[in-house]
């Protein structure tokens, strides 16, 4: 028989104590890695699992439910409603491009509308393996072409909007705002919440938090297998934003890092080509946290004190925005 490998024991101890101990607690449950499963289990498990890592949901001026057309697709798409302004959020769920829905990222971006005091649009794009990479992108700017031509009609106000996104859905906004500037298609901001913007390379964060520390590197590799299964290379800067050629002249951006978190360098680094690219970026890591605790308000506090500074950016850069309108700067 061949001798076990040896298991380096994972430091946790740097987390803040709401990590520290849900960890421990999903530990303790055990369970089959999700890159064991199939895509279909893994995403009816994480239908259940990832919307319970919010608690209570806070009430919005008004909801509504409806599909917008992409290509032969209808995207599902839930807008919460902010009483009195036009201001408008065009989010992406997180969920490694085959995961998450409307439905898991529910509590979190009612949380997000009542703090940026705005409207926030949250589309359900297409999931690989079964509709793999561009199909994401496609949908997504769909849903941005859709949102300009149909803004006034819902007394949405084109001209503010902000994208915004978790984890690959964060990745997939990055590239959108790309696409965006290409298309001559003004928009107020960007907000990226950790992340994935280097599909093709390796760093020190994914060989540090490899697991232990919610999202595993074993799961970010299944994730991009099943969403470039179409044949796209992880190099592609359509997949891989930090390979971008040309990054200048992009919205501003919010760009949020967690510091134990395998996808935490190329955020940064991303962060540092924006920035060198002349862009208005203000970047922020969160110490103490892991992936995905955009989400997680069941743990303790730190989600809702992230989701109040980014309302608090937003709202200060719509401030900017109408400033400048009225020829204040």
């Amino acid at each position: 028989m061949e001798p076990q490998k040896e298991t380096m024991p994972v430091d946790r101890s740097k987390l803040l104590p709401e990590y520290r101990i849900m960890l421990e607690e999903l530990d303790a449950l055990g369970g089959p890695a999700m890159e064991t499963l199939s895509p279909q289990q893994a995403r009816a498990d994480s239908e259940i699992r990832l919307a319970g890592h919010w608690g209570t949901k806070d009430a919005v001026s008004g909801i509504e439910d409806f599909e917008i057309p992409s290509g032969g697709a209808r995207l599902k798409a839930r807008l919460y409603r902010s009483a009195d302004t036009g201001r408008t959020i065009l989010f992406f769920h997180g969920g490694g491009w085959m995961v998450g829905s409307i439905e898991t990222h529910d509590g979190p971006v009612r949380a997000l509308a009542n703090a940026a005091r705005a409207n926030v649009l949250s589309v359900e794009y297409r999931k690989a393996p079964e509709a793999p990479f561009p199909a994401a992108l496609e949908d997504a700017e769909a849903a941005l072409i859709w949102l300009r031509a149909n803004a006034a009609a819902h007394g949405l106000d084109a001209d503010s909007l902000i994208l915004a996104g978790d984890s690959a859905g964060a990745s997939i906004g990055a590239a959108l705002a790309i696409l965006a500037r290409d298309l001559g298609f003004p928009l107020a901001g960007q907000i990226l919440i950790y992340p994935a913007t280097d599909l093709a390379g390796t760093t020190a964060s994914r060989a540090a938090f490899a697991r232990g520390f919610s999202l595993q590197q074993s799961t970010m590799v299944w994730f991009a297998e099943n969403y470039l299964a179409g044949g796209t290379s992880p190099s592609d800067p359509r997949v891989s934003p930090l390979l971008a050629a040309d990054l200048s002249n992009l919205a501003p951006a919010l760009l949020i890092t967690a510091d134990h978190d395998p996808l935490r360098d190329e955020g940064r680094a991303y962060a540092q080509r924006l920035i060198a690219a002349g862009n208005d970026v203000c970047y922020e890591e969160w110490q103490g946290t892991i992936h995905g605790f955009f989400i997680m308000d069941r743990a303790g506090k730190t989600a809702r004190k992230l989701i109040g500074r980014i309302g608090k950016w937003a709202d200060g850069l719509w401030n900017r925005h109408d400033d400048g309108e009225r020829g204040g700067g």
